[in-house]
C-alpha cells in the first residue's frame, strides 16, 4: 500500500478531474439542449429536425460516458497508478 495515500498531488488531480467533468458536461448539455430548441424553432423540414433532435439527443446522451470516465479516472488516482509511474 502506498505511503502517499492522499497526497495533495491526488487531492489536486482529483480536483481537476472534477472540473474537467463538470465543464465537459456543462458544454454537452448546452449545446444538445441550443441544438434541440434551435432546431424546432427554425427548421422546417421534418426529416432535418429529426436528424437534429437525434443529434441533439446523442450529445446530452454523451453525458454519462463523461461521469463513467470521471469514475474511472478517480480509481486511477486513488489506486496511486501515476504516483507509481511517476517515479519511472
Amino acid at each position: 500500500m502506498p505511503e502517499n495515500t492522499d497526497s495533495p498531488a491526488q487531492r489536486r488531480r482529483k480536483k481537476d478531474a472534477l472540473q474537467n467533468a463538470l465543464v465537459a458536461s456543462g458544454w454537452m448539455a448546452l449545446s444538445g439542449a441550443a441544438l434541440a430548441v434551435l432546431s424546432s424553432i427554425f427548421v422546417e423540414h421534418p426529416l432535418v429536425r429529426t436528424i437534429l433532435t437525434i443529434v441533439s439527443l446523442l450529445e446530452l446522451g454523451m453525458i454519462v460516458p463523461v461521469w463513467i470516465l470521471y469514475k474511472t479516472r478517480i480509481k486511477e488516482i486513488e489506486g496511486g497508478e501515476e504516483d507509481a509511474a511517476s517515479q519511472y
